[in-house]
């Protein structure tokens, strides 16, 4: 869904972010993901995805219609099994028509505690995030195509 905005005789087309809320109850779990840069400056498309089988897509992108949340649950359990760094310092990269993505994994463990992971990479950066991230990521981008 897109806003029209008129200013002065110019139509700007705003799209908002794909959103969805981590859905209730233990186990559950969201990975969204943004992106921004590259050459137009449009990113590469962003995307959501949730334990309850939902998932939303920017307009660059095409969402499966079959998405089964069992196939990520896996991956997504990773994050309750391993502590991962979280840099504490944000990665710097000097490309500067690369693709940014920022990924936020929040999930609910069986007992209910709330975790959120968040990190950000370019293709120039990647090597440096933890690879269960890059595997979550890889596996949700494989829905969102």
């Amino acid at each position: 869904m897109g806003a029209l905005i008129s200013i002065i005789g110019l139509t700007i087309v705003t799209t908002q972010l794909p959103q969805l809320a981590l859905p209730d109850g233990n186990s559950a779990w969201l990975v969204q993901v943004v992106t921004s840069g590259g050459l137009m400056g449009k990113g590469g498309g962003d995307f959501a995805i949730s334990s309850e089988g939902r998932i939303v897509c920017s307009l660059q992108l095409k969402c499966a219609q079959d998405f089964k949340p069992l196939n990520l649950q896996p991956l997504v359990e990773v994050i309750h099994a391993v502590d991962l760094p979280t840099p504490a310092v944000p990665i710097v990269s000097l490309c500067r028509d690369c693709i940014t993505r920022t990924i936020t994994v929040s999930s609910r463990d069986s007992t209910g505690v709330l975790r959120v992971y968040t990190a950000s990479w370019d293709d120039t950066t990647k090597s440096k995030m933890p690879r269960e991230i890059i595997r979550i990521y890889d596996a949700a981008r494989e829905l969102a195509k």
